[in-house]
């Protein structure tokens, strides 16, 4: 009986700390790291301060909880780069597919880590680290896929201004989510590769 009582606990814990993750993901989205309180995400999770803190012992922790859980996403398009054997347009355009669906399904994910990098660039805080980290996974895959590309005369700085390219795709997603779609702005990013 009390086996079944711990796992029940134990899953409804799992929930409220994905439920306070997901909301720390969009307000550091939007206001950023650095001036989100912990007040705000209670608020916003309908939680008190103290349950924040019963699940996160600080907000740093909270914060390596929110890297993690971005880091796998990050994860989705360096696995599917690990699969493709060379750089082609058409590996570009399915890496560009995974990564609208991505949007659509959790737009403030892209928005965040690329938030999170603005916030710490610079700042030599392990945090800075931890994220280039978390982007290096992508970036090492694309740039084996780009290895023996004719076009990619280096091909991590190639990756490296891929990442900021697709960021910029949703940054822009999100601001002009009125007059053009994801998809178009992927197209129109691929659209330009191409041709040059």
């Amino acid at each position: 009986m009390a086996k079944g009582i711990n796992e029940k606990k134990e899953a409804q814990a799992r929930q409220t700390q994905k439920k306070i993750v997901t909301a720390a993901v969009r307000l550091f989205a939007r206001k950023g790291y650095h001036k989100t309180t912990i007040t705000g995400l209670a608020q916003a999770v309908g939680l008190t301060s103290g349950a924040i803190f019963h699940h996160f012992a600080s907000k740093e922790v909270l914060l390596e909880a929110v890297v993690d859980w971005l880091a796998r996403g990050m994860k989705v398009y360096s696995d599917f780069a690990d699969q493709v054997e060379s750089g082609s347009s058409e590996a570009v355009r399915e890496i560009l597919v995974i990564m609208c669906d991505h949007f659509k399904r959790n737009p403030e994910a892209t928005i965040c880590l690329a938030a999170l990098a603005t916030e710490f660039a610079g700042s030599n805080q392990p945090m800075e680290r931890r994220l280039k980290e978390t982007y290096e996974v992508f970036v090492n895959a694309f740039a084996r896929l780009l290895a023996n590309h004719p076009k990619a005369r280096d091909p991590r700085a190639a990756a490296i201004a891929f990442v900021g390219s697709v960021q910029g795709i949703a940054i822009q997603g999100l601001l002009r989510k009125d007059e053009e779609s994801i998809d178009q702005l992927a197209e129109g990013l691929l659209g330009m590769m191409l041709e040059w």
